[in-house]
C-alpha cells in the first residue's frame, strides 16, 4: 500500500473539487431523514471513496490500517461475553445488571454469532484481499455532520480516514442511523451502495451482517467486564437497556440472503 498522510490527501481532494472545511458551523441537525436523503449521503460517500482510491501520493507516515479490525473485535467480544456469562452464573449472588444481562443475553449472543457466521459465509477473506489490492480508503465518519453534497462534496474532517474495506463506510452510516432510531428500508440503502460501487452479493451480505451485529449491547457488556466506567450497577443496567434500543432491529430477520 502507498504511504500517505491526511495532509497530502486533503490537498489532493481539494484540487479535485472536494472541500475540507472543518466543522459544518452553518449546518442544522438533519431532521426527518428519508431514504432519499440517505441515498444522497451514500452518493457523497461513494464519490469520496472512488477518488481516494486513485490517490498515489507518498509521505513519511502510514495512514492507519483498519482492515479486518472490526470483525476481529466483534469475535473477541462474543468470546468475552461468553466467559462473563459463565462467571456470573457460577456466582451465589447476581446484581441487577447481571440479572438483566442473563435475561437478555441468549437473544443477543445468538444475534452476534449469526452475524459473524454470515460474515464468514460472504467470502470475507476475498473482500479483504480486494480491499488490500486496491488500497481502499474509508472516510470513517460518514454521518451528515462530516460529509455532505452541495455544489461540491464537503468534508468536515479526515481524522478517521483509514485503509479499510469500502463496505465499512456503509456499515458506519447504517449503524449511526440505527442508533438514532431512523426507520427506513436498510436493504435498499445497502443495495444502492453496492450498485454505485459495483460490488457483488458478498458485499451486500457482509454489510447486512455487520449492520445487524448488536454493537451497542456487546460494547456495554465489554465495558462492564473491564469496569472502565466506575459507576454503580444502575448505571450499567440503564446503559444496557439503552443499548437494546439503539441497536434496533435485527436486519437479518425475514431477509433471504443466499
Amino acid at each position: 500500500m502507498a504511504e500517505i498522510n491526511r495532509g497530502n490527501l486533503e490537498q489532493y481532494l481539494s484540487e479535485r473539487d472536494f472541500r475540507i472545511i472543518g466543522e459544518f458551523k452553518d449546518a442544522k441537525m438533519v431532521e426527518n431523514i428519508t431514504e432519499n436523503i440517505v441515498f444522497k449521503q451514500i452518493e457523497a460517500i461513494c464519490e469520496f471513496q472512488k477518488l481516494a482510491m486513485q490517490y498515489q501520493g507518498m509521505a513519511y507516515k502510514m495512514m492507519n490500517n483498519k482492515i479486518g479490525k472490526t470483525v476481529e473485535k466483534y469475535k473477541v467480544w462474543i468470546k468475552n461475553l461468553s466467559n462473563t456469562l459463565r462467571n456470573i452464573k457460577s456466582k451465589d449472588y447476581m446484581n441487577e445488571f447481571e440479572c438483566t444481562l442473563i435475561e437478555t443475553s441468549d437473544i443477543y449472543m445468538h444475534r452476534a454469532e449469526s452475524c459473524i457466521n454470515l460474515v464468514n459465509d460472504s467470502d470475507y477473506l476475498g473482500l479483504v484481499r480486494r480491499s488490500m489490492e486496491r488500497s481502499e480508503l474509508c472516510l470513517g465518519t460518514t454521518y451528515f455532520n462530516n460529509i455532505r453534497k452541495k455544489d461540491s462534496i464537503e468534508i468536515a474532517s479526515l481524522n478517521r480516514c483509514a485503509y479499510n474495506m469500502i463496505e465499512m463506510d456503509a456499515v458506519y452510516l447504517i449503524r449511526k442511523l440505527k442508533r438514532n432510531i431512523i426507520s427506513i428500508d436498510y436493504s435498499k440503502i445497502i443495495n444502492y451502495f453496492c450498485e454505485l460501487q459495483g460490488l457483488n452479493k458478498n458485499s451486500y451480505t457482509f454489510i447486512m451482517a455487520l449492520s445487524s451485529y448488536p454493537h451497542e449491547y456487546m460494547k456495554c457488556c465489554e465495558r462492564y467486564r473491564l469496569k472502565r466506567n466506575k459507576f454503580n450497577v444502575n448505571y450499567y443496567k440503564q446503559k444496557l437497556n439503552d443499548a437494546v434500543e439503539r441497536d434496533g432491529e435485527n436486519l437479518l430477520l425475514g431477509v433471504n440472503i443466499c
